[in-house]
């Protein structure tokens, strides 16, 4: 059975269809904004420079966190971790004595068409489109 066509005997398998194509939509769904999160993830790697310390480095610590039910919807949040956070606010916003060098924004001006395109080639593998 293809996963645009369904054939059914009865209210039940009408119900089973449903709930099952319910679950893998909300799976799909958190596969594709995890496949868009990884595209912005990438472009907050490229947009930030290494430091010559020896620390943790900003761009060795961006993370893409988990899907939750935020107030529009599905989301997630890709961000720098715990461990460099704090200096990552610094660049982003700038301080009194440095100007912003914002790359996370910038991230999100930079991968918005790619990381869209990663996440409909999520659900038109699941489609057959």
């Amino acid at each position: 059975m293809s996963r645009l066509h369904m054939e059914m005997t009865g209210f039940d398998d009408l119900i089973q269809y449903f709930e099952e194509t319910g679950d893998n939509a909300q799976k799909v769904e958190a596969e594709a904004l995890k496949a868009g999160g990884e595209i912005i993830a990438d472009y907050q790697r490229k947009g930030v420079n290494r430091s010559t310390k020896d620390q943790p480095h900003i761009q060795d610590n961006i993370i893409v966190g988990r899907v939750y039910d935020g107030d529009e919807g599905s989301q997630l949040i890709v961000r720098p971790n715990g461990k460099v956070r704090w200096r990552a606010k610094f660049l982003e916003w700038g301080t009194s004595k440095m100007p912003p060098k914002p790359f996370i924004e910038r991230s999100g001006d930079l991968g918005e068409n790619e990381a869209y395109a990663a996440m409909l080639k999520k659900f038109e593998e699941v489609i057959d489109v």
